[in-house]
């Protein structure tokens, strides 16, 4: 009898054993999920929180009143435009049309430094054989000259074209090579294969949908194979840049980034890239769906193809 009570005794404290040790496992794995509902719970209110104020953001419309001013929209902006625009025009006798579009320009596009900073990165990106780079480079509509300098300190045989005889003026006493004329005929005067690149800075939404097809065709021909295109535009995704788009009253249309890398390519041109420049100011409220929203300018550089045999596009 004594055998028997001591085997049950025996059973019984493995079993026991075994189940504590089961009983810990189980209160560890209980303290895991404890831990993990927590963290969930835990994303899950913050994820509430945002989608609250989401909500307020875009759908909340707080009440408004019947009328509410705005003193002095244009700070001084408009008075800094006009110190650089005599600075820029100097002795210069211009027409009434002319001072006002140049003094548009500066209020609204704010000064040439700013614009050179966000080109260089651009620019520093191209990249081109040694006996393309020798060629000339046409920078179309090259306004102030912002690009054609850029070019110029890259060592490149930069020439500007643009219909505005002051610009032409002021970039040749500034020691840059510009021509006066339109892009399109001017560039019919040199042969085919003759140039490094071609470049046109935030003029393809000036010009009607036929002469940019126009534009892109012969500059397609007249670039070397290796050679480069740059285009940059306001990017129409960002309702910041689409909302200022139409201050420039020669402006005919905005090019959606996509579309330009059709155009572009249709035309011939490959390994096209788009760049994205500009950023919207980070303190500003901006209704976002995708970061294309967050640049007001877009671009494109693409290359004619370095094989291209003529007369097979």
């Amino acid at each position: 009898m004594s055998q028997l009570s001591s085997f049950f005794r025996r059973k019984w404290r493995t079993f026991w054993l075994t189940d504590q040790t089961e009983l810990r496992s189980c209160q560890a794995t209980l303290g895991q999920l404890q831990a993990q509902l927590a963290s969930i719970q835990g994303d899950l209110a913050e994820s509430t929180e945002e989608l609250r104020s989401l909500h307020s953001e875009f759908f909340d419309v707080p009440e408004l009143p019947s009328i509410r001013f705005l003193e002095n929209p244009l700070a001084d902006r408009l008075n800094t435009a006009h110190q650089e625009l005599q600075s820029f025009v100097g002795a210069d006798d211009i027409s009434d049309d002319e001072h006002a579009y140049l003094l548009m320009q500066m209020v609204f596009r704010g000064p040439a430094e700013i614009i050179r900073e966000q080109l260089k990165e651009v620019l520093n990106s191209i990249q081109v054989q040694d006996q393309v780079r020798r060629l000339p480079v046409l920078d179309v509509g090259c306004g102030r000259g912002e690009l054609l300098q850029l070019l110029k300190e890259k060592g490149l045989n930069a020439i500007g074209i643009d219909t505005s005889g002051l610009m032409v003026r002021k970039l040749t006493e500034n020691n840059m090579h510009a021509l006066q004329g339109d892009g399109i005929t001017l560039l019919k005067s040199y042969s085919d294969n003759s140039l490094c690149g071609i470049s046109a800075f935030h003029l393809i939404e000036h010009v009607q949908p036929d002469y940019l097809k126009q534009l892109l065709r012969i500059a397609y021909r007249k670039i070397a194979p290796g050679g480069f295109l740059l285009l940059e535009t306001p990017n129409p995704f960002s309702p910041e840049a689409l909302s200022f788009f139409y201050t420039d009253d020669t402006h005919v249309r905005p090019i959606q980034p996509f579309q330009l890398a059709f155009l572009v390519e249709n035309a011939g041109f490959e390994k096209s890239r788009a760049h994205f420049s500009a950023p919207v100011p980070a303190g500003r409220k901006q209704a976002i769906d995708n970061w294309l929203r967050l640049y007001q300018n877009h671009g494109i550089v693409a290359y004619k193809p370095a094989n291209q045999v003529e007369g097979t596009h």
